[in-house]
């Protein structure tokens, strides 16, 4: 976290995992996928439908090189094609970054449901 929260670092290049995915946007830096395994792919696809992340191009056999994930990364973090990428993740950051609205909101609504709706069974 320390990292990520560091004024230098404008993106990150990962997996789309969705732990990862949320630390992330809670500092607003735009997301630079190559998903692998399990949900990755489906994590990947999401961010890029909603303009979040650009994922790096792979063959159709699935390879990639060094020269892709340099084009991918030139794109999100420095082209003018990229701003709307960056735009988006840092509006994002308002809502992941938000501690007392996970905290103090949806937790307490959470918790607040379950006691409320949810019958014990004796």
């Amino acid at each position: 976290m320390e990292i990520l929260g560091h004024p230098s670092v404008g993106g990150s290049l990962f997996h789309s995992g969705w732990g990862s995915v949320i630390e992330t946007l809670q500092f607003g830096h735009v997301l630079v996928v190559l998903p692998f395994i399990i949900d990755q792919p489906l994590n990947a696809r999401l961010l890029v439908e909603k303009d979040l992340a650009v994922e790096v191009k792979r063959t159709e056999e699935g390879s990639f090189c060094k020269d892709d994930i340099a084009k991918t990364l030139r794109h999100a973090m420095v082209a003018e094609e990229g701003e709307k990428l960056r735009s988006n993740a840092r509006k994002a950051a308002k809502v992941f970054g938000d501690h007392k609205l996970h905290k103090d909101h949806y937790i307490s609504q959470f918790v607040h449901y379950l006691k409320n709706n949810v019958t014990t069974y004796k």
